[in-house]
């Protein structure tokens, strides 16, 4: 059989795969050994990769259901006449009701080109009507974290997690949603001897391997950060350095932490006053410590209050920019910051998106004074 390296992009991982293919045919998929990320492990998706595309569901060409609605059958056609249709009735729908009467949905399965290309095509066709599935995703993350420090994305890898001293993970379960990323943080537990921290109104299977277990009531994310700033705050733990040299604003944050005292955040989140005490005891005894989340902080009406107040909790203790440290979303889909910083978003523009990205812009700088940029 021969052997062939690729990537699985199913997820966000996008881990080593090792295909074996005979006579032209997938028989099977490995993790790739020396990968860095999957190290030769894959996930249940991963490990059925085979049978995804020789499913019999697989959808392999273009079909139509004739018939009455909903006992109708379906037929194959071709694909000149699928566009042909589909293309047609766009027409019809927008000349009888105009641009905005088609709503475009995009995708965090399309690559970069894709992204760009699928935005470009609903401002050609007059709507700005755009928008794809991580508006229910991170998007609370990519605003909570950009109106932090600028840009909103992860800011360490898997591979520095083991740097990490304390691990802290509050509404994400990587055990069973992310189960290549539980290898990298066991290997900062087994390595560093780092303390597990989970934070969730389930006992899941990552709590299982907790250290530290804490379950709050849903929707208290930030009643309980708060709680646990009061107790680094009241006893002197925070990074005053670091606060001092790189942080504006935590004057305000410490007033506002002021006001939730233990036994409110008791009273709101339902966690006994020691538990919180003991979580911001070992995360700031603990440092540098990563502080990780996913769906269970960002899927809220205050999403954004979750985000903000998950970075305000790292630069009160000065583990931002430091190996081991950092704020770390885990995201699902395979390009989900790709497919948002190429504008399937309604909010932003994709041409000059494009252009910023790329380096298509160039801005005149002094130094290029007599030279070829001059006139620019």
């Amino acid at each position: 059989m021969e052997v062939i390296k690729t990537d699985c992009g199913l997820c966000i991982n996008c881990c080593g795969v090792n295909a074996y293919v005979e006579d032209g045919k997938l028989v099977k998929v490995e993790g790739t050994p020396e990968h860095w990320l999957n190290k030769g492990k894959l996930c249940p998706k991963g490990e059925r990769l085979v049978d995804l595309l020789y499913s019999p569901a697989r959808l392999k060409y273009p079909m139509k259901r004739v018939g009455e609605r909903g006992s109708g059958k379906w037929q194959r056609i071709s694909w000149d006449q699928a566009i042909n249709e589909v293309g047609d009735k766009m027409l019809e729908i927008r000349e009888q009701s105009g641009p905005d009467s088609v709503y475009w949905l995009g995708s965090a399965k399309h690559n970069n080109e894709q992204a760009y290309l699928f935005r470009k095509f609903a401002a050609f066709w007059g709507t700005n009507n755009v928008d794809h599935q991580a508006r229910i995703c991170h998007s609370t993350t990519v605003a909570g974290v950009a109106n932090t420090w600028g840009y909103g994305a992860m800011t360490n890898s898997y591979n520095d997690i083991h740097n990490s001293k304390a691990i802290l993970i509050i509404g994400g379960n990587p055990a069973e949603a992310h189960p290549v990323s539980l290898q990298h943080i066991f290997r900062a537990t087994e390595r560093n001897n780092a303390p597990l921290i989970v934070i969730d109104p389930r006992f899941t299977r990552t709590a299982a391997h907790a250290d530290l277990y804490m379950r709050l009531r849903p929707g208290t994310d930030v009643p309980v950060v708060w709680g646990m700033l009061w107790h680094i705050f009241e006893n002197g733990w925070e990074d005053k350095e670091f606060i001092r040299e790189r942080v504006y604003g935590m004057d305000q944050i410490r007033a506002e932490v002021a006001k939730w005292t233990p036994e409110e955040v008791e009273r709101v989140s339902g966690v006994p006053e020691e538990q919180v005490k003991r979580v911001a005891q070992i995360m700031a005894t603990h440092k540098p410590g990563t502080f990780i989340w996913c769906m269970g902080g960002t899927q809220h009406t205050i999403g954004n209050n979750n985000t903000r107040a998950y970075c305000a909790f790292q630069l009160a203790l000065g583990n931002m920019g430091v190996a081991g440290g950092g704020v770390n979303a885990l995201r699902g889909e395979s390009n989900v910051q790709g497919s948002t910083d190429m504008a399937v978003l309604y909010h932003i523009i994709p041409a000059s998106l494009f252009g910023i990205i790329s380096g298509f812009w160039v801005v005149p700088h002094p130094v290029y004074e007599g030279g070829p940029c001059d006139e620019e």
